[in-house]
């Protein structure tokens, strides 16, 4: 959107030399801020469709969906962004109707076009732009840190990671051998656990007093670590 409007506004406002046609005055002198319009536009609806998958998947999955109803929602989202792909090839393979007038053969081409003419223009000696490089800097960063993160974890790993907000130990096997080995933080969680569990357990009939009991001298000797 910046990149359509500041070009409209430079169409308006400085005078252009007369030109074959409109791709020749888009090749010769916006040919930026179109390829730039024409990338990002691409980049955001792929983004898009990716985002619609993930929700899709998601929801189906904490719901428990079938293998079946997850495998369909994500191939007809998969057959939509690889249309979308192949319609902007043949936009991009086509171009101005020759060799010369046309960024490359795939969308891939586009992209690459894009990436050298913004390089080019931040580093250009007699009107660079830091804050074009910077920006190029930070998204080669950000896409090596995503790559890391695909490469080195995984859901079991985060499966497996401790749950800071669980109790450390087991309720119905407290001892004082267990309490000793347990840090002040620790401590501290495991009392909030146990006054929890004190007030959501109920006892109609005298059921439970026996548990009730040994829970009352487990928050005791907890309470009285925590003091120590």
């Amino acid at each position: 959107v910046l990149w359509a409007a500041v070009e409209v506004n430079q169409l308006t406002e400085r005078p252009f030399e007369p030109a074959l046609s409109v791709w020749d005055l888009i090749h010769r002198d916006c040919d930026l801020a179109w390829s730039a319009v024409n990338s990002h536009y691409m980049l955001g609806i792929m983004g898009f469709t990716a985002m619609l998958w993930l929700r899709a998947y998601v929801l189906l999955l904490s719901v428990r969906a079938s293998n079946f109803l997850m495998s369909a929602a994500s191939t007809g989202t998969a057959a939509a962004l690889c249309l979308m792909v192949s319609i902007v090839n043949r936009g991009v393979q086509q171009g101005g109707g020759t060799a010369d007038d046309r960024y490359g053969d795939t969308i891939l081409d586009l992209f690459w076009h894009y990436g050298t003419l913004l390089l080019q223009a931040g580093l250009d000696g007699e009107n660079p732009g830091p804050l074009q490089v910077s920006a190029i800097g930070l998204e080669v960063a950000s896409l090596a840190f995503l790559l890391a993160v695909l490469l080195n974890e995984s859901d079991l790993d985060f499966e497996n990671e401790p749950d800071e907000d669980a109790c450390p130990v087991d309720l119905f096997e407290i001892n004082e051998d267990e309490i000793s080995k347990l840090s002040a933080k620790e401590l501290q969680r495991l009392t909030t656990c146990l006054s929890l569990e004190d007030d959501g357990m109920s006892a109609p009939n005298g059921v439970g007093k026996e548990e009730k009991r040994k829970r009352e001298e487990s928050d005791n000797g907890c309470q009285a670590a925590v003091a120590e």
